[in-house]
Formats: C-alpha cells, structure tokens, sequence
C-alpha cells in the first residue's frame, strides 16, 4: 500500500498546485472579477496546506498548523460573496479546505496512536476495536470528498463559467485540477 499511497500524494499535490496556479491566474486575468480574493486565498492555501502535509505530515504540530489555516482560509473564502456570481465556486474552495483540515485531524490520528489512533501492525479485536480519533476524522474527510465532488459536478453542469475564453479554460483547469486533488486525498484518507 505504500507504493499507493506515495502516489496519491504526488498527484494531490500535483494537482493542489495546479489548481492554485490556475485559479490565481484566472484572478489576474480576470482583475479578481473571475475569482475574488476569497477564492484565491482558499486555493493558495489548500496547495500550501497539501505541501506541508506531505513536507512532514507525522509531525503533529505541522497537521495542527495545517488544520488551523485550513479552518480560517475556510471561514474567509466564504466572506462576503453571497449573492454574487462566483460564489458558488467560492464555496467549493472553502469547504475544499474544511476537507483539508479533516484530513489533516486524519494524520495526526493516524500518525499518533496515543492522540487516539491505532498503531499499525497491532491487532484489534471485535468489531468495535480501534475507534480512535482518526476513524472519525478520516469518515468525515472521506464524505467529504464525495459531497464537494457532487456539489462540483452539479455546478459545473448547471453553470458554465462566463468571460473570456482563456479566464474559462483556467477555471475549467482548476476544477478539474481541484477534483483531481480531491479524489487522491480520498484514496489517501481511506488507505
């Protein structure tokens, strides 16, 4: 399963990334009319976030710092757009970071048996074994997932993003990037 995992991380941050990037070239292109800075800072700080994770997720402190950013950059990206055009994708990339901050709770149960997760290799027994801190984190993390992507795919089939064909296709990017994202810390949450 490491082999697996390792990849997954690649292609989260990969696409982290490249989500970030587009978005914030959108926003440039667009003078933040595309994507305001709410939604910037949530991209920046969802790929910032991944890093880091991936950097040093078994320490505890850089998982907690993580899920500390994610929480605020979550609270901001949803500041002050409701009602607008865009919000809808600013909410996508706020609730991307509410992922990421379970996620990030996840790691450090996962990372720390004492915090509440289960050591591997050790043995559980009954059914009801091993309910530490990350099986619940890791269940929301990975609902999560599935629920953005849903709210994804619904909005990209309901509204096409409007404006220049160049700001269009980075958006289009981002999504996809983002889903991308999305998916591979799933598959790392569940593994």
């Amino acid at each position: 399963m490491a082999p697996l995992h390792e990849t997954a991380m690649w292609l989260m941050i990969g696409s982290a990334i490249t989500a970030a990037v587009c978005c914030l070239g959108a926003g440039r292109l667009s003078r933040g009319a595309a994507v305001p800075w709410q939604g910037r800072q949530s991209a920046v700080v969802m790929a910032a976030g991944m890093v880091l994770l991936w950097a040093d997720g078994a320490d505890a402190r850089i998982a907690l710092l993580v899920a500390a950013a994610g929480l605020c950059s979550a609270m901001l990206g949803a500041a002050g757009i409701r009602g607008r055009s865009h919000a809808g994708a600013c909410f996508h990339r706020a609730f991307g970071c509410i992922v990421m901050t379970l996620c990030a709770f996840a790691s450090i149960g996962a990372a720390h048996p004492a915090a509440g997760g289960v050591a591997p290799g050790v043995a559980v027994g009954g059914a009801h074994g091993g309910h530490g801190g990350a099986v619940p984190a890791g269940v929301l993390a990975a609902a999560g997932v599935l629920v953005l992507l849903v709210l994804m795919t619904a909005e990209r089939v309901r509204h096409r993003p409007a404006g220049a064909a160049g700001v269009r296709l980075l958006l289009e990017a981002e999504g996809a990037a983002m889903a991308i994202s999305l998916i591979a810390m799933g598959v790392m949450v569940v593994l």
